[in-house]
């Protein structure tokens, strides 16, 4: 029997808050910038210098306050902070939409505290092969089951949930599978689920991976309309995506080129990133930000104990950068050619 797939889209206007809750991660992706912070991104100065659970809240309202009104929670790996359920349970009283992106390590035994605060949680699966799934991932080999656990799990709790999948050479003919996965996962638990497809994302950290597992994700959507007609294209200020309905299971591609947004200083920033700005990066020591950079001057440290208005001060000139920024049409072009990869990608 065939269910109806909810529209799972979010509302395009919200402005949201890249939240890492945890500094590390239990797995080592093959595709992951270890050296940058991954999400945690924060100047050698001010590393290792936590806040508490406490003065972490006070930081959410602090952006809150500031306009932010989605947030979605980062890692490393959001589940490894034992305080996780205090945390989104204070999101959820200050913002909109509270999201998590997981790998599932240890979602299942949180969820009953999560769950209700929760508007989406986004698990990692890159492939429905476990030994491809554990080249991907190098963890451990059941870091797939886990996966596959946390995704079930919530489903079953009532948490709605996307699949995010990094488009690569060496997993696109896993991406229907997963999408098959998916949909018998809907049907086993009447979930609300949809499947994410990423792409890979450049660092000078990942480069010689980049160069040989990159794909362009404008190849895979021209099979998709081929099969399932024209997506519903919808932006979202710093990133467009396209929503393709297959059966009774929605998925999404999310380009980080396609409608990247720049400011002033992107035009003389010597990494120039493939992503461009889009949301506020926020890290376990405070350090607020809006560049995937571990540069002083990329941000503002919001340290415990921060008086409201100053706190206001400090974030402002992000703020104002955030909606100042415009689309850069050929931004990828301009990207391959700074880094030297425009020749070596042909």
């Amino acid at each position: 029997m065939e269910l109806k797939q909810p529209d799972v889209k979010p509302n395009p206007t919200l402005r949201y808050v890249r939240a890492s809750v945890a500094d590390r991660c239990n797995l080592s992706c093959v595709y992951c910038p270890k050296q940058t912070g991954m999400e945690n991104f924060v100047p050698a100065s001010f590393a290792n210098h936590r806040l508490s659970t406490a003065d972490y809240c006070r930081t959410l309202e602090h952006i809150a306050a500031a306009g932010f009104n989605g947030i979605s929670f980062t890692g490393g790996e959001p589940t490894l902070n034992k305080d996780l359920p205090v945390i989104v349970e204070h999101a959820r009283g200050i913002f909109q939409r509270v999201e998590m992106t997981t790998n599932g390590r240890f979602l299942p035994r949180q969820l009953d505290q999560l769950a209700p605060h929760l508007d989406l949680v986004k698990v990692s699966l890159d492939s429905t092969d476990p030994e491809l799934s554990h080249r991907i991932m190098r963890g451990r080999r059941v870091d797939f089951d886990r996966a596959s656990t946390a995704i079930k799990a919530s489903l079953e709790t009532g948490v709605n949930v996307g699949v995010n999948v990094v488009a690569m050479r060496q997993n696109l003919d896993e991406i229907e599978k997963v999408i098959d996965l998916a949909r018998r996962m809907r049907r086993e638990t009447g979930g609300t689920i949809y499947v994410s497809v990423l792409d890979l994302y450049y660092t000078d950290e990942t480069r010689q991976f980049w160069l040989d597992e990159f794909v362009p994700l404008d190849d895979i959507i021209g099979t998709f309309e081929q099969r399932y007609g024209a997506g519903d294209w919808q932006h979202r200020r710093g990133t467009e995506f396209g929503w393709f309905v297959t059966e009774d299971v929605q998925v999404r591609f999310k380009s980080s080129y396609a409608s990247t947004y720049r400011s002033a200083r992107c035009d003389t920033c010597p990494v120039y990133c493939q992503e461009g700005m889009y949301a506020l990066k926020l890290s376990v020591e405070g350090w607020v930000t809006l560049c995937p950079s571990n540069s002083e001057d990329m941000g503002t440290l919001l340290p415990a104990g921060i008086e409201p208005e100053e706190a206001q001060r400090r974030l402002g000139p992000l703020m104002d950068e955030l909606r100042s920024t415009r689309r850069v049409k050929d931004s990828f072009e301009q990207m391959l050619a700074r880094r030297d990869l425009e020749l070596a990608l042909r």
